[in-house]
């Protein structure tokens, strides 16, 4: 049985996941039902859970203020959330779980389906850090073969959408590595949004626009990024005003 408190200030709709877990999902034991911050932090120090149902929104705080607030976060999390775009991003960056409101109970089945024991300290971390981080400081946490490695958005270079995959190349030092990852483009394209450095130039292609080398205009256009293997990428016909107009906007091109 997996012991499990929900962290929710809406009463309907912490009813509601309450039913939904005692209803169908006879592996999760419900110890509490918490509607503030102040009796979450109670709770979970008292009863010990494995699992946390974590509202994004408590009233004047928020779900990762009171992740901050604990001494101890030896519990997994899922967070429950209405569309949020920046809570969103930076859940899925720390790759945290979560399910929307109203819960949709496939979306439970397979938020709960990724439950281990004890795996998200390191991602809660994350996830915490990257709030006092500048923008190009925070950390994305790219899973290979079940390992999680915690990447700076500024050491990305580029993405390369590979069918349902995507190729992500980033820099250690001074060594560039690729990784594969189960994710489409979009899924990255959606959470780098905003963070003032990624342009998708191409179907196929996000592109660190602080790693473009130099731009080549023709009959086609492409982009020469300074990586060891100067690797070339297409910028699509439809997309290069706008990629222009952008590139002045940040100060790469005059």
């Amino acid at each position: 049985m997996i012991k499990t408190i929900i962290v929710e200030d809406d009463a309907m709709h912490a009813r509601s996941l309450a039913e939904t877990l005692e209803t169908h999902f006879k592996s999760i034991r419900l110890l509490a039902i918490c509607h503030d911050i102040q009796e979450a932090m109670i709770q979970i120090s008292a009863l010990e859970p494995q699992l946390v149902f974590l509202d994004v929104e408590l009233g004047a705080y928020s779900g990762f203020d009171l992740l901050a607030m604990l001494k101890k976060r030896d519990f997994e999390v899922i967070f429950t959330t209405a569309y949020q775009k920046y809570a969103l991003q930076a859940i899925k960056m720390s790759a945290l779980d979560y399910i929307e409101k109203p819960v949709d109970i496939k979306q439970l089945r397979s938020a709960i389906s990724r439950y281990h024991v004890k795996t998200s300290e390191k991602k809660i971390q994350n996830l915490l850090v990257n709030f006092n981080a500048d923008g190009n400081e925070q950390k994305v946490a790219l899973q290979e073969r079940g390992s999680f490695h915690f990447v700076r958005l500024s050491d990305i270079l580029r993405l390369q959408s590979d069918s349902a995959y995507t190729i992500v190349y980033y820099k250690d030092s001074t060594l560039v590595h690729k990784m594969l990852l189960s994710r489409n483009l979009a899924y990255f394209e959606d959470m780098f949004e905003g963070k003032g450095v990624f342009y998708r130039v191409h179907n196929q292609h996000l592109v660190n626009i602080h790693y473009i080398k130099s731009m080549v205009q023709g009959k086609s256009c492409f982009i020469i990024m300074d990586d060891d293997n100067k690797s070339i990428v297409p910028v699509a016909r439809a997309r290069r005003d706008d990629f222009l107009h952008y590139l002045r906007n940040n100060g790469i091109l005059i």
